[in-house]
């Protein structure tokens, strides 16, 4: 204490010494503060300004007032329709017709210069000074439309029924909202005097004579309270001669609530509940059906043994006894079940003839993955023909391009086009058109394509009797697999083009194509064919020639593989061969 009392001394001493000095200092400090405070920027905000709650000390005036006007333009107006406490809608106020704008009131928000004098303001006048308002400017138009679109010329609102929901593994009740009917001069009135502010509510709440709705808050929270009564043990399932006990958490994660009238609806949602019931209760109550042993030739079932029907677990109808317990509609949930037709397995058979072979392909194309579309032509020998699906139209991918090359070669037939002529840099007609065919070249089909015409080269098409072909369509081009068929038969048999050196040259350019994952890896002797690969389509028209004779086959997919096309046209020659 003595120590504080010599300081203190000390101070005051030299206080008293030094009086003139000091006086002189402080009275300087003051006024470097006051003339720092009068070169304080007018385009700022002072320090520590606040406007709407947010904080813009030394703000640009007109980033202020933009960052204003940007938070007005979002924020939410909440419209409240009598005493609901849900909102019939949050607005926007561009959605009503209504702009906010900062600028005026930024720009009155000055530190004067009255204020400036005063040292030391510059860090408490921000603090204190009145923010003002925004300026509201309405489009009375804009608003009466929002109320027309959304009222028509009278004031009804539908209400909400309570309902239920799931809240940590618990039932609760939603509240419901009365409807009610109104004046649209009312709804009119509050949109157009609205002057909404940031960080106030806002809320806008139109009166209404009162229309209930049908399921009281009561009613919803009397049915939460039987389903949780339920909830508070394991959810008992009889299973055939055991039963299965599930969580209640468990079965709470799979209800699901609606309405419908005055009642509120309890289902268990099946994709939820799925995984639990086939792992817990599916192998209790199911049986394996069994196998049913079925003979055909060609299209003809010969005999059937038919194999025992299984059992398996019906998981709708079981969700839908578990919301029954729940509900009390019913005292205990047995494992609902239905009956399961037994697998079944063919024996095939088939005659070498046309039925036979439009049967393998069906069967086929029925037996594995994708889609088919198949057509045989023999040129020779028996002059068989088969199909399935083949007059579907099909996205061709570049087998599109057989009918550019018939088109070709028409011109140059006619004398209008020459082999020498350049189709694309670098690349003359002879070799811009093998390169189409043998090698699938999209920059020579492309240009050929657009020199002879799509219609151009649809009626070619439609010319020779291919009616499903078209270059015309909105989808794209679309051809077929008796379309593809009938261009490469005429083709082969000379009833295609004048000339045979046309036909040759069409024929040489087939026998040149690189693509032999299909047709040609599951046939033996010689194949002239062109494929197509677009997306998961995959296609192959091909001419073959073997010891059985010549013959045209189209097979057209999607979903399927090469493979697989490989394999049908493998097991099509063996019965043409029987």
């Amino acid at each position: 204490m003595q120590y504080i009392k010599k300081r203190l001394s000390w101070v005051r001493i030299f206080v008293i010494k030094h009086k003139r000095i000091l006086l002189i200092a402080l009275g300087a400090f003051l006024a470097l503060i006051v003339v720092a405070q009068f070169v304080y920027p007018t385009s700022r905000l002072a320090p520590f300004a606040r406007v709407d709650g947010v904080a813009m000390g030394g703000w640009e005036k007109k980033d202020a007032a933009w960052e204003l006007d940007a938070r007005y333009e979002q924020t939410t107006i909440p419209l409240f329709f009598g005493e609901n406490t849900q909102p019939y809608d949050s607005l926007q106020p561009v959605e009503i017709g209504l702009q906010v704008s900062n600028q005026e009131r930024v720009d009155a928000l000055d530190y004067p210069w009255y204020m400036r004098l005063i040292p030391g303001s510059i860090a408490w006048y921000g603090l204190i000074q009145p923010e003002g308002v925004p300026a509201y400017n309405r489009d009375e138009e804009a608003t009466q439309a929002y109320i027309s679109d959304e009222f028509g010329e009278s004031c009804s609102v539908d209400p909400v029924n309570a309902t239920l929901r799931v809240n940590e593994g618990l039932v609760e009740a939603v509240p419901s909202q009365d409807g009610g009917t109104c004046a649209v001069s009312d709804i009119a009135t509050e949109l157009l005097g609205v002057t909404p502010l940031l960080g106030e509510t806002n809320a806008l709440r139109v009166p209404v004579v009162p229309i209930p709705a049908e399921i009281s808050d009561d009613e919803a929270e009397q049915q939460a309270a039987l389903i949780n009564q339920r909830l508070q043990a394991d959810i008992p399932i009889a299973a055939g001669d055991e039963l299965v006990q599930i969580a209640p958490n468990t079965v709470a994660s799979w209800l699901t609530f609606d309405t419908e009238g005055d009642e509120i609806v309890v289902t268990i949602d099946a994709a939820k509940a799925k995984t639990t019931l086939n792992e817990l209760v599916a192998p209790k109550v199911s049986r394996t059906a069994g196998v049913s042993k079925v003979t055909t030739r060609d299209f003809v079932e010969i005999s059937r043994v038919d194999g025992a029907r299984g059992v398996a677990l019906d998981i709708s109808a079981t969700g839908a006894a578990i919301a029954g317990y729940l509900t009390g509609q019913n005292q205990e949930v047995v494992a609902q079940t239905v009956s399961t037709a037994p697998r079944v397995e063919y024996t095939r058979s088939y005659s070498p003839t046309d039925v036979g072979l439009s049967a393998l392909m069906k069967n086929y194309a029925n037996d594995n993955p994708g889609s088919y579309a198949v057509q045989l032509i023999e040129l020779s020998g028996e002059r068989r023909r088969a199909s399935f699906d083949e007059g579907k139209a099909w996205t061709p991918a570049s087998t599109y391009k057989l009918f550019v090359a018939y088109s070709t070669l028409k011109e140059v037939e006619s004398g209008a086009w020459k082999w020498s002529d350049e189709i694309v840099p670098g690349r003359d007609l002879s070799t811009c058109f093998d390169d189409m065919i043998s090698r699938s070249d999209n920059p020579c089909a492309e240009a050929l394509l657009k020199k002879v015409g799509f219609q151009q080269i649809t009626n070619d098409a439609r010319s020779i009797g291919a009616t499903t072909t078209s270059f015309l369509g909105s989808d794209g081009i679309k051809t077929s697999a008796a379309d593809l068929a009938l261009l490469l038969a005429s083709l082969k048999s000379g009833q295609l083009l004048e000339k045979q050196s046309s036909r040759d040259r069409f024929l040489s350019a087939l026998s040149g194509n690189i693509f032999r994952q299909g047709i040609p890896a599951g046939v033996s002797g010689s194949v002239a064919n062109k494929v197509g690969f677009l997306d998961d389509y995959l296609n192959d028209a091909a001419i073959v020639t073997g010891s059985s004779g010549t013959y045209v086959l189209v097979i057209l997919t999607k979903g399927s593989s090469w493979a697989n096309i490989a394999e049908l046209a493998k097991q099509l020659q063996e019965l043409r061969a029987q």
